[in-house]
């Protein structure tokens, strides 16, 4: 009988340390997926912040005069804003919202760069575009009454008076042509395909080379 009575105390008692236990596992993990709600939504709430953030550095940088501190300012952290951006959407699993294009640069000495699949935001233009992909590596004059940026310089190769940057637009039916709007006039589309080519000019103006 007292064999018994203790087989039971025992396995009584085992069973209340189980129990509690099990309550303290039970409390940890409600602490758990409390602090992980937490920190799921600021951290979609970082994701929009950043979005927004780069749409409104994208629109200042469309609109700067660009012989100011500001705008080098803003070109470099809109590139590097971009770069986080894909990254915190890729860390959510929901994708970088983003247009895949190819932008080529043509240095006119032989160097040909691609940016094949390189991705924009949805809204940007031309020259948003091509000031991320280098990473704010373009020289450019804003003319504010055209609302249009003139390149002359990338990644450190600047016009002369015999050599200038000429902008390409591409499609199936024509190849490629020289473009016949400015790059802030156009807009970035899943797909598209344009490039920079640097090169001499002839009597009327157009690239004096053979494009790409």
């Amino acid at each position: 009988m007292l064999v018994v009575s203790s087989a039971g105390v025992y396995y009584y008692y085992q069973d209340q340390q189980a129990s509690t236990l099990n309550q303290q596992h039970t409390a940890e993990l409600d602490a758990a997926l409390t602090s992980y709600k937490a920190l799921s939504g600021s951290f979609n709430e970082s994701l929009d912040g950043y979005n927004e953030t780069l749409s409104l550095l994208a629109g200042a940088v469309a609109g700067l005069n660009t012989s100011t501190p500001a705008y080098h300012e803003a070109s470099l952290a809109l590139a590097s804003l971009w770069s986080t951006y894909q990254s915190l959407a890729k860390a959510r699993g929901s994708g970088t919202l983003a247009y895949e294009v190819h932008m080529l640069v043509d240095f006119g000495n032989g160097t040909r760069v691609w940016y094949n699949d390189t991705n924009v935001q949805p809204g940007w233009n031309g020259y948003v575009a091509t000031l991320v992909i280098l990473d704010g590596r373009v020289q450019a004059t804003w003319y504010p009454q055209y609302g249009e940026h003139f390149v002359t310089g990338i990644d450190g190769v600047a016009d002369t008076s015999a050599d200038y940057w000429f902008l390409l637009t591409y499609n199936k039916t024509s190849s490629w042509q020289v473009a016949q709007v400015g790059a802030d006039d156009i807009p970035m589309l899943n797909g598209t395909n344009f490039a920079w080519v640097y090169c001499p000019e002839n009597a009327s103006y157009l690239p004096a080379c053979q494009l790409p």
